[in-house]
């Protein structure tokens, strides 16, 4: 039965499509769209004070997602059962301290002011950062099962993102919130559902592993562009509050996902080009376009296009971070989630407070800081090393072939079975030792062999070898 079902996930096509992964991550996208990223000018207002909606809810998923990520670094993984009692807690909670404010408002549309507005955003603040971290450590755990269906989830989650905000702008503020918190509390069960449907399972362990830092100094730089965004189109952009989602902006979600799908549907592909190369720049240039005295809305479909383009393949990115270290996915969305919303909240707030109406000169900033950015970030020859994408734990005690095979399993979406399979057709291995190492019969072993020769762009053992040992020259010679 295990040979069976080996051989039958060998077979999947390179894009593995999961519907209902899909769907999840459509409605997490358009919940952070609609709930904490796009321009709007609301404020709370209370006494003196005056502060922008977003910065309180930006900051309150800056804390909670920093403790969740401290918590499940640190802490051992409960049992089963025990996490999803308390998911399903704290979903209610959540649900409960964002709608009773409205309730306890009397009208119930979706409009509040003073405290109960500063209160309901820190809930969801709080709500973002634990939708963020269950979905995500539900799309990392599929990365580790099934690494074929993160990318097609990925885009097809943003592009059903188009029709769901077009829904979402005609419909009453009450209804608009109820199918937001509904969402909120059906994830633990939808999440729960696909745990148990696809047999996964989270790592137990509190195992050290370093964190990639540059992948973590992107998301920052990330945030902060998209802070930035908020503030210096909330006045040209937004002409009301309630226009954060004019479905118009759906454009840049639709040209994200097209321009992501089409860039990463090879078989390999080479993260540092696609955001350093194609996202940020693209980000940069709506920026730019704003500040040469472009059309506004149009620069803000560009700054749309080129941060989501970008986001999607750091999801990805973060999915494959978690296949080669599985004890990651306990924590990386969280941490994800947590920088981002830290980047944004600066952004905005600076914005806001000492850059306030200064778009042409906030635009020319922001725009030549994000090209200085992937200039800096972009230097490296070999960029999946420095991802941490290749057992970030380990690395240093890995032979250069070994390595290197784990590179190229990386860079061409191998199975975890094929990683198995391919150090060992590396070394000169048979088929009949391959299986007899690996427990398998010598059929399931041949039907994992077919597939890898595929990904890899090999037709013969002694071209993979060529493969890798190119792959270890290498890596060696950039160290």
């Amino acid at each position: 039965m295990q040979n069976g079902e080996g051989g039958a996930r060998a077979a999947r096509s390179p894009w593995d499509i999961d519907i209902s992964l899909c769907g999840i991550l459509s409605f997490l996208f358009t919940w952070n769209w609609i709930v904490s990223q796009s321009p709007t000018s609301l404020t709370v207002e209370w006494e003196t004070w005056r502060i922008p909606a977003r910065a309180i809810l930006l900051v309150s998923f800056a804390v909670a997602g920093f403790t969740l990520f401290a918590l499940r670094r640190y802490r051992p993984v409960a049992a089963p059962k025990i996490r999803r009692v308390r998911s399903i807690t704290v979903a209610m909670v959540l649900a409960a301290g964002i709608l009773v404010p409205d309730i306890l408002d009397s009208r119930f549309d979706g409009e509040l002011a003073g405290a109960p507005f500063a209160a309901q955003m820190v809930f969801m603040g709080v709500a973002s950062a634990y939708l963020t971290t269950v979905v995500g450590t539900l799309f990392g755990l599929k990365g580790i099962a099934r690494p074929a269906s993160v990318i097609p989830a990925s885009v097809i989650g943003l592009l059903l993102c188009v029709p769901l905000q077009i829904a979402l702008y005609y419909v009453p503020g009450s209804i608009r919130e109820g199918a937001m918190v509904a969402f909120l509390v059906s994830v633990p069960f939808l999440c729960g559902w696909q745990v148990t449907r696809d047999r996964l399972r989270e790592s137990r362990r509190t195992e050290k592993v370093r964190i990639p830092l540059r992948f973590i100094a992107t998301l920052l730089i990330m945030g902060i562009a998209l802070g930035t965004l908020q503030g210096i189109f909330t006045i040209t952009v937004a002409a009301d509050g309630h226009s954060l989602m004019n479905p118009l902006s759906t454009l840049g979600f639709l040209l994200a996902a097209l321009a992501a799908g089409v860039t990463m549907t090879g078989n390999r592909f080479d993260y540092n080009h696609l955001i350093y190369q194609m996202g940020i720049p693209i980000l940069a240039c709506g920026f730019i376009f704003a500040a040469l005295g472009g059309n506004q809305f149009v620069a803000f479909v560009i700054c749309l296009m080129g941060y989501y383009a970008t986001f999607v393949v750091l999801w990805v990115l973060g999915a494959y971070l978690t296949a080669e270290s599985p004890s990651m996915v306990k924590w990386l969305f969280a941490l994800m989630g947590a920088v981002m919303a830290l980047g944004q909240a600066l952004g905005l707030i600076a914005v806001d407070t000492q850059m306030v109406g200064l778009v042409r000169e906030d635009s020319i900033l922001i725009g030549t800081f994000l090209l200085l950015a992937c200039l800096f970030l972009v230097g490296d020859r070999s960029p999946y090393e420095s991802w941490g994408i290749v057992h970030p734990t380990h690395s240093a005690t890995l032979n250069d072939l070994s390595q290197a095979c784990q590179i190229l399993a990386a860079e061409t979406h191998m199975t975890n079975r094929e990683r198995d399979i391919l150090p060992l057709l590396a070394q000169g291995r048979n088929r009949k030792v391959i299986a007899e190492t690996l427990v398998l019969s010598e059929n399931t072993v041949k039907t994992h062999i077919s597939n890898l020769y595929a990904k890899a762009g090999a037709h013969t053992q002694q071209e993979l070898i060529d493969l890798a040992q190119q792959r270890a020259e290498e890596g060696s010679g950039n160290r």
